[in-house]
C-alpha cells in the first residue's frame, strides 16, 4: 500500500512539484497580489484579492468580481461605465486567476521545466505551460516562481501571439476578506449600460 501510495509522487517531474507548491501557497485563506501588466508598451497596474474561488481583480480601466457563482466585469471608458454580468466556466476565468491556471494546469496545459532564468534582475524558476491543443484562449504560459514557489512572473502568450508580460510586485497571503468584497456594488460603481449575458 505505501508503494501505491507514493507512485504519484515519483511521477512528478520537476515542473509538476513547483506547479504544485505555487498553488499550495494560494490556499492559505485570502490571498491579495499588486501586479503589473505590460502589453506591448502599455503599462497597467493593478490588484488581485482571492479567496478560495472567488475573486476581485481591479485595475483603472477594469474591475472583475466574482463571488463563486456570478461574475460582474466593469469596463470604463472615461465617463461612460459598461457592466457585464455573466455565469464564467472555470476555463473562461483562467486568464484573470492563477490559482485556476495552475492548480488546473494538467487538463489544458503540458508542463516542461525551464530551469532558472533571470528576470529583472532576479533568479527565478520557470515553468511553461503549451496548451494541448488550439482552442485554448492561450497557447503558452510561462510561469516564473522564486526560491519558495512565491509567484515572480507570468508570461501569457495568446494564439496571436500578443504577450502579456504580468509582474508580480507583491504577494500577501493568509488574509480575510468580508464577503461583500467579491459581489459588485451598483452604488459604489454605477453602470450607464448593464449586459447580462447569463
Amino acid at each position: 500500500m505505501f508503494i501505491t501510495m507514493c507512485m504519484p509522487l515519483a511521477a512528478q517531474g520537476p515542473a509538476e512539484v513547483w506547479l504544485n507548491k505555487a498553488s499550495a501557497l494560494f490556499q492559505q485563506k485570502g490571498v491579495e497580489i499588486v501586479f503589473r501588466i505590460n502589453e506591448e508598451g502599455v503599462r497597467i497596474g493593478g490588484k488581485l484579492l482571492m479567496c478560495e474561488n472567488r475573486f476581485l481583480f481591479d485595475t483603472d480601466e477594469m474591475k472583475v468580481w466574482y463571488d463563486g457563482t456570478t461574475q460582474w466585469t466593469l469596463q470604463s471608458d472615461g465617463d461612460y461605465n459598461e457592466l457585464y454580468i455573466s455565469d464564467p466556466s472555470p476555463e473562461d476565468q483562467q486568464s484573470i486567476n492563477p490559482y485556476l491556471l495552475l492548480k488546473n494546469y494538467h487538463r489544458g496545459f503540458v508542463p516542461t521545466d525551464g530551469g532558472e532564468k533571470t528576470i529583472s534582475g532576479h533568479l527565478l524558476h520557470e515553468v511553461i505551460l503549451t496548451a494541448k491543443d488550439g482552442s485554448q484562449e492561450l497557447s503558452r504560459l510561462n510561469v516564473y516562481l522564486k526560491e519558495n514557489a512565491e509567484l515572480a512572473a507570468l508570461h501569457l502568450v495568446f494564439p496571436d501571439d500578443r504577450i502579456y508580460r504580468i509582474e508580480i510586485r507583491s504577494m500577501r497571503s493568509g488574509l480575510t476578506f468580508p464577503k461583500n468584497t467579491f459581489v459588485y456594488s451598483e452604488k459604489e460603481f454605477p453602470a450607464d449600460e448593464v449586459i447580462d449575458m447569463r
